[in-house]
């Protein structure tokens, strides 16, 4: 399912962009710039960014950062410490969140 859920989300940005393509283009930029090399890796950046969508607990947001910190190499374990510090942080919810990461990622790894 979240193989399918990424091409449908990437499916969904297409047809935003062609109504606005302004803001996509925009948004597009601020990501590559967002992520560039800087004091933080991209790979430290996209580690922020899980524990950030955790935190916003926004489940499409999940599929598509943790796909892309697979892509990027990040382990398993290196996840796991970003959910130990969300749950420290957001409690309940931070469990609950972290649960979709782990099913998000054995779906992603198949």
């Amino acid at each position: 399912m979240s193989k399918e859920r990424i091409i449908k989300l990437n499916e969904c940005k297409e047809k935003i962009g062609d109504a606005i393509p302004d803001v996509m283009e925009s948004f597009g930029k601020m990501y590559e710039s967002v992520f560039q090399e800087g004091k933080l890796t991209a790979r430290e950046k996209q580690l922020v960014a899980l524990g950030i969508v955790i935190a916003k607990q926004c489940p499409d947001c999940i599929v598509s950062n943790l796909n892309k910190a697979i892509e990027m190499g990040i382990t398993f374990e290196e996840i796991m410490e970003v959910c130990g510090v969300s749950i420290l942080m957001g409690g309940g919810p931070g469990v609950a969140y972290s649960c979709k990461i782990v099913e998000t990622y054995e779906k992603l790894k198949k």
